[in-house]
């Protein structure tokens, strides 16, 4: 259960909600693709790959710190794991709002896509109810958490977020003072 949940309701409304993201006003200065590159550029890997390394590691630390702590599978192991998987999904699709333009800079408003914002406030909610409402506990196998474990686990979750901004930062910082190379060569 805990899979489909994180496949429909997790994955769906805010991905969807992206796509109607305000076009980046800076797209038109740019040059056109070559028609023969690739769509998945070694750019787009590199970064798939790193928001993918932290969300893996970051989500097998918690499910093995929480094993270690009695050496048996129970609710609040998975119950720690899925909430895990489910914020570092938030916090990506926040990522994924521009590929270079900042939140943290003011580039992209944290709040401008209203859509996007229901649909990971909307997700958000429903994870709680699956957490603490009775009857959803029973049906996803979950059990409530302390508010210090959503905190832990808010903190470790954002760093998919904090090393996307980092990348989107040394990269304007690189594009500012001139270095790296130039594309018109």
């Amino acid at each position: 259960m805990q899979i489909l949940w994180i496949n429909i309701i997790m994955d769906g409304p805010p991905a969807q909600s992206l796509g109607v993201e305000k076009v980046d006003k800076d797209v038109m200065n740019r040059p056109p693709r070559k028609r023969g590159d690739a769509v998945l550029t070694r750019t787009v890997l590199s970064r798939v790959m790193t928001s993918a390394a932290i969300i893996m590691t970051g989500t097998m630390l918690v499910y093995r710190h929480e094993m270690l702590s009695d050496g048996e599978v129970s609710r609040r192991d998975t119950t720690m794991t899925f909430t895990c998987f489910v914020l570092f999904d938030m916090f990506n699709a926040l990522s994924c709002r521009s590929e270079s333009k900042s939140i943290l800079r003011g580039e992209i408003g944290l709040f401008s896509n209203v859509l996007f914002n229901w649909a990971v406030a909307l997700s958000l909610v429903g994870q709680l109810l699956v957490i603490y409402f009775p009857w959803l506990q029973e049906v996803f196998q979950t059990e409530a958490l302390g508010f210090f474990d959503l905190v832990r686990l808010v903190v470790l979750c954002s760093t998919v977020f904090w090393a996307d901004e980092f990348r989107k930062y040394w990269k304007y910082s690189r594009r500012r003072i001139g270095g790296g190379y130039s594309q018109a060569v």
